[in-house]
């Protein structure tokens, strides 16, 4: 995969999802949380990370795709606070 900022926009948002937000995966996932407790599936910022070293096989892009998750996930809780 080419490395660019729109493709790791779209791994920190892919992250955010499958943390937070698509809630198909949701029992799934809480199922997997409870065989494995340490997988970090709960944290957008850490799932990006390690969605990132998986396509990126590098730990600098891992990194950088862990902080755009981050501030993905920032800049939703910024919105659900602002509408509230």
């Amino acid at each position: 995969m080419e490395i660019n900022l729109f493709n790791l926009i779209g791994i920190g948002y892919l992250g955010n999802m499958i943390a937070y937000d698509f809630t198909p995966i949701q029992p799934a996932k809480q199922k997997l949380i409870e065989f494995i407790p340490f997988t970090g599936l709960n944290c957008s910022k850490c799932l990006s990370f390690w969605i990132g070293i998986f396509i990126y096989v590098d730990l600098l892009h891992g990194a950088v795709a862990g902080l755009v998750g981050y501030l993905i996930n920032h800049i939703i809780d910024r919105v659900k606070a602002w509408y509230e």
